[in-house]
């Protein structure tokens, strides 16, 4: 019988009909999903998509929830999987699958009954599916060991034992970490960072609105203002204050506080390991630089800082941060607000500039950066490349409500 996940994957590379059933409902509301040319299929039928996370086989409507945001950011994915209750798929993971259900990858590494799987997956998943039919249903939680599980155990070893080739493989098989785990490694979590964001960010608005509310016509101009204006958009945070663009302080970045203002204003690259231009960075702890934006149809000042120690007295500098300038190494992120670049990077747009012939450090592949390669010889580039950084950052600026 093809899998619910491969029924999909067909409908949308063939660009069949699919909706939800019953017809106008939520995510969280429909109970079937309907594609043209096939029966319906329950959007609580497991898939066989392994979240990597808890180790849970996910439901066909956490996968089609995956899919309806394929196009759309973390941020917004992430808010409507807590709207609706439905589970969430790391950016790992979720890119993968999207790539998979999309048929621009044959295979994906987190589907137990992708093809092209060992026999031994192919074999539990038929002998869950016979324990099934039988009316044998398993009342074990994760975790758990039961005696149908131990059954199913003896029945893949009694396979594995029969096929030479097979043993074989597995044999030369080891565990590894998965992505997750690396990253989480076996410190315990400190939430310092967010009681100091929640404080700024939601308590202290709130005494401030209430010290201000003197009669009741100020208090329903501040309620309509409030169901229209998102208080830690951009254009809210930045409003009378500039935006602040943050620079490696390694000394392998291509862009510091001694050619920034070059680049970014006059497109035009200076390797500071070349010409002697460092000297004159070495006395500035802040740069200005001012962007004559056709998006925004004004001028905009920027701060460019690399001594975030030094410059970030106040919490709300952090607020005003649109940019970070990273060369891939961690201990750039020490004193951040936010120290885990998987983090760090759905709050901020990221950049990773190199010499277009480099090799990009494999670690950063999964920080959601954007990565702009400069020409090593020919500087007519120079001013698209500085082009194309901007367009980026400032379409960044506008999606977090900057105007």
């Amino acid at each position: 019988m093809t899998s619910s996940i491969s029924l999909l994957r067909t409908a949308i590379i063939s660009k069949k009909a699919i909706k939800l059933i019953p017809e106008g409902a939520t995510i969280s509301d429909a109970k079937e999903l309907a594609i043209e040319g096939q029966p319906l299929l329950s959007l609580d039928e497991q898939t066989g998509f392994v979240n990597q996370e808890d180790n849970v086989n996910e439901a066909l409507r956490a996968v089609y929830q995956c899919w309806i945001h394929h196009e759309a950011s973390t941020t917004d994915y992430l808010a409507d999987c807590e709207k609706n209750s439905i589970a969430v798929i790391n950016f790992l993971e979720r890119t993968e699958l999207n790539s998979y259900l999309s048929g621009s990858s044959d295979t994906c590494k987190y589907l137990a009954t992708s093809d092209g799987n060992k026999k031994l997956e192919a074999a539990g998943t038929t002998t869950s599916t016979e324990n099934r039919t039988n009316g044998k249903k398993s009342t074990s939680k994760r975790g758990e060991t039961s005696e149908s599980s131990l059954g199913e155990m003896h029945k893949r070893q009694k396979i594995i034992d029969s096929d030479p080739f097979l043993k074989s493989v597995l044999e030369n098989e080891r565990e590894i970490v998965d992505h997750n785990s690396a990253l989480r490694g076996s410190k315990p979590v400190k939430f310092a960072n967010l009681a100091k964001e929640c404080e700024y960010k939601i308590v202290r608005p709130l005494k401030r609105e209430t010290g201000s509310s003197r009669d009741s016509g100020s208090k329903a101009h501040r309620h309509h203002h409030q169901e229209h204006v998102d208080p830690h958009s951009l254009s809210v945070v930045l409003k009378h204050k500039d935006p602040i663009i943050i620079l490696s302080p390694s000394a392998s970045a291509l862009i510091n506080l001694g050619n920034v203002k070059n680049f970014l204003e006059n497109g035009k690259f200076v390797d500071t390991s070349i010409e002697a231009t460092q000297g004159s960075a070495g006395s500035q702890n802040v740069v200005e630089i001012v962007r004559n934006s056709k998006k925004f149809n004004r001028k905009i000042k920027f701060l460019v800082v690399s001594d975030v120690d030094r410059f970030f007295t106040k919490p709300e500098h952090w607020d005003r941060v649109v940019a970070v300038f990273t060369t891939g190494q961690e201990w750039q992120f020490k004193n951040y607000r936010y120290s885990r670049p998987n983090i760090l990077f759905q709050k901020v747009k990221g950049f990773y500039v190199h010499y277009n012939e480099d090799l990009i450090p494999p670690s950063i592949k999964g920080w959601n950066l954007e990565v702009i390669p400069i020409e090593r010889s020919r500087r007519f580039r120079d001013k698209q490349t500085s082009e194309h950084l901007w367009e980026i950052l400032e379409k960044f600026m506008a999606t977090k409500g900057y105007k």
